[in-house]
């Protein structure tokens, strides 16, 4: 950490290592873009800075530190560029995922590589067949962002007799192939490429039952202390997206008014800035940002407590995650996309910086988990007596889950 004042730095020291960061960012977005990966002088920048250990376990060198600190972070360096803000939310975070299988999976993955980051599949599938001492893995998956600086993949798949995903299974580099055909309008620079497996043995202890991993005190959490290895995951992850959405958002504000206090209208020569209604407009989307950030820090704050005291997460918080958070999305879209309208062409011609974040926030805005229907139409139905899909949020408050109600996948199901 260089100038790091301990060697698990505090959360303020974080941020201010991902702030220094910002340099080498902006120099290297354009480079990402043409790329449509990182540049190992963005990786080593952020490795530099130890953004990536915020949720490695002590045990292998990281920092292990509370949920939200993902947020802090990628909010910073999403302003310079969205797909490093995106690497560094997503990406960087699902190390936890290592932490989660056995401890011998754990040991393998942690010992080949001293700084390893872990790239997920979980668009396609795969498909599993038994074998001696493990399975034999055939698949193909998508959308594996950083894909090609990561020390090994997790991907889910399925044995024949399933009809859902059956397993995560925890893959090391020269097991899959990286396709290399990740080309977007934003997000350009993760690197999402698809893998693929082909008749790749796969020992058992790599192969982790679905509801084992989804659920609580999954076998790997026994060798943490922290509670973020031992939470139901399915609404943490969903914060994964506040980070790159806020800080592309504040970063296109900033380009916005540093390109706007030298502008001059082109027909009679007079100071854009002055002008009332972009004054009014740049409020707007102030507000709307300080409500998103607001919405943001309070669902990392309640996931947090949530997790520190031990409680597990309920119906009703599945309902208030999927509201929130695709709420603060169109918040932060609409701020941005008020401010890319204003520029007019200036702001869609050449390699514009607000046109770029405009496009990465965007693009982080079209995810599933972020869809309006999907997120609103279960709040809808539960307030209308309706059931939703999820037995976690049709069970009674008061009654016990039963059957499938158990699952380790529910709160994913609506």
């Amino acid at each position: 950490m260089g100038s790091m004042s301990s060697y698990i730095p505090s959360l303020d020291e974080l941020v201010k290592a991902a702030q220094q960061t910002l340099p080498v960012l902006k120099a290297h977005a354009t480079e990402a873009e043409d790329k449509r990966d990182l540049p190992q002088a963005v990786m080593a920048a952020l490795k530099n800075a130890g953004l990536h250990k915020i949720y490695m376990p002590k045990r292998f060198g990281g920092y292990e530190m509370d949920w939200g600190a993902h947020f802090a972070v990628s909010r910073e360096v999403a302003q310079a560029c969205g797909s490093t803000g995106w690497i560094v939310s997503l990406v960087f975070s699902h190390i936890m995922w290592a932490a989660r299988f056995p401890a011998e999976a754990q040991e393998e993955f942690f010992g080949a590589h001293s700084d390893p980051i872990l790239g997920t599949g979980s668009a396609g599938g795969g498909m599993l067949t038994p074998t001696n001492g493990g399975f034999v893995l055939n698949g193909r998956w998508g959308f594996v962002s950083g894909i090609n600086h990561a020390a090994g993949a997790m991907v889910i798949a399925k044995t024949e007799a399933d009809k859902l995903f059956s397993h995560f299974v925890l893959l090391m580099p020269g097991q899959y192939t990286v396709e290399n055909n990740w080309d977007a309008e934003g997000l350009r620079g993760t690197g999402s490429h698809h893998i693929k497996v082909t008749n790749q043995f796969v020992p058992a202890h790599r192969a982790a039952a679905r509801d084992d991993l989804l659920g609580l005190n999954p076998p790997g959490s026994k060798l943490h202390s922290s509670y973020i290895y031992k939470v139901r995951p399915a609404l943490y992850q969903k914060s994964w997206f506040a980070g790159p959405l806020l800080g592309t958002a504040i970063g296109a504000l900033k380009e916005y008014c540093a390109q706007t206090k030298a502008r001059v209208g082109q027909l009679f020569g007079e100071g854009i800035a002055d002008q009332v209604p972009v004054q009014v407009r740049l409020g707007e989307s102030m507000a709307e940002l300080d409500t998103a950030a607001l919405v943001f820090e309070n669902y990392c704050r309640f996931l947090h407590d949530k997790g520190a005291a031990g409680e597990d997460i309920v119906g009703e918080d599945i309902l208030r995650s999927r509201r929130m958070v695709t709420m603060a999305a169109q918040t932060c879209l609409s701020a941005v996309n008020r401010l890319s309208a204003m520029m007019g062409v200036t702001a869609q011609s050449g390699r514009n910086p607000v046109q770029r974040l405009f496009r990465d926030c965007r693009t982080v805005s079209t995810h599933i988990e972020l869809n309006w229907d999907h997120s609103m139409a279960p709040s809808g139905k539960y307030l209308l007596g309706l059931k939703t899909g999820d037995p976690m949020v049709d069970a009674p408050a008061d009654g016990p889950l039963k059957g499938a109600a158990t699952r380790a996948i529910l709160g994913t199901q609506i």
